[in-house]
């Protein structure tokens, strides 16, 4: 039981990078775009980026993992000092709204007044998907305290995406991924998800309900965050395999890179390390630093 909850743990961080990488090339192209050109897409290719590249999605989940990691539980300054040291760095990908906040932090504005001012000047257009794709590691480090995982969920997504749409995807996702750790099955784990949240805004618990019956010409994929939680929840719900849930999500075509790292998270969670294709493994440089701090993460988690 231990091996396989800690081939879990490392499956999830290990499929939000391989998610993300082979979403990348393909990120804002229409589904018809990625048929004409691949067929279906089925490998890492060279873009903009070499074959492998993670985006912002992947290092924003690591500086999570590393603060939880180093410092046993969440805290949002440390976590936002670390965002702010990644932002410096001109990183690749980072999205527009995430953008807008770290770059007031970066000239002395505390997070918490920087996040007020963007919601205030770009709301209701601030419930886009930029936390919901980085929350992974808080129902890894609180998979045994539902209490923890929802407060912190809530409070990492505040750092940059205050909008309680955003608060409550991650929450809701956080709930689901902790019974999945567990080795619960579907049904039960989103039950559970259900009614830990059933307080949830009625937008995000109308979208779930919907998941079961729906094909996926019928799979929303933008950036919105209710888009971004159904489409991974509907490619869980629907695939058993790894390698076919993030394959069918990606030539859906939209925000292939953020949809394709949360389902990632969930299905690398779902069948564990070993069923991520090796050959997208060894594409990807950060996986060792995923499973490093997967690794730590299970320590904590299960020293509670």
């Amino acid at each position: 039981m231990e091996k396989e909850r800690l081939q879990r743990f490392q499956g999830c961080l290990v499929g939000v990078a391989v998610g993300d990488a082979l979403g990348v090339p393909v990120e804002g192209w229409t589904r018809e775009q990625i048929r004409q050109r691949f067929g279906v897409l089925r490998e890492m290719v060279d873009s903009v980026r070499p074959a492998g590249s993670v985006s912002d999605d992947t290092m924003q989940t690591l500086c999570l993992a590393e603060s939880l990691a180093e410092l046993g539980r969440f805290d949002a300054d440390d976590f936002v000092r670390r965002l702010l040291h990644w932002y410096r760095t001109d990183p690749f990908g980072i999205g527009i709204h995430t953008k807008r906040v770290l770059s007031l932090v970066a000239q002395g504005i505390s997070w918490r007044e920087a996040v007020e001012r963007v919601e205030q000047q770009h709301a209701p257009m601030t419930a886009g998907n930029g936390s919901l794709m980085r929350c992974a590691p808080i129902a890894l480090r609180y998979y045994r305290d539902i209490g923890g995982l929802l407060e912190f969920s809530h409070e990492s997504s505040r750092v940059t995406h205050p909008n309680p749409l955003a608060r409550s995807s991650c929450a809701f996702f956080n709930c689901v991924l902790s019974r999945v750790l567990r080795g619960w099955e579907k049904a039960d784990a989103l039950s559970f998800a259900m009614e830990v949240m059933a307080h949830a805004p009625h937008e995000l618990l109308d979208r779930i309900q919907g998941i079961a019956h729906k094909s996926a010409d019928e799979v929303p994929v933008s950036g919105f965050v209710l888009d971004t939680l159904e489409c991974a929840l509907w490619a869980w719900w629907h695939h058993d395999e790894f390698e076919e849930a993030l394959v069918t999500v990606v030539n859906l075509g939209g925000d292939t890179d953020t949809n394709a790292a949360v389902t990632g998270a969930l299905m690398g969670a779902q069948c564990g390390l070993d069923a991520i294709p090796e050959r997208w493994r060894e594409r990807v440089s950060v996986v060792p630093r995923c499973l490093e701090l997967a690794a730590k993460l299970y320590e904590l988690a299960e020293a509670e």
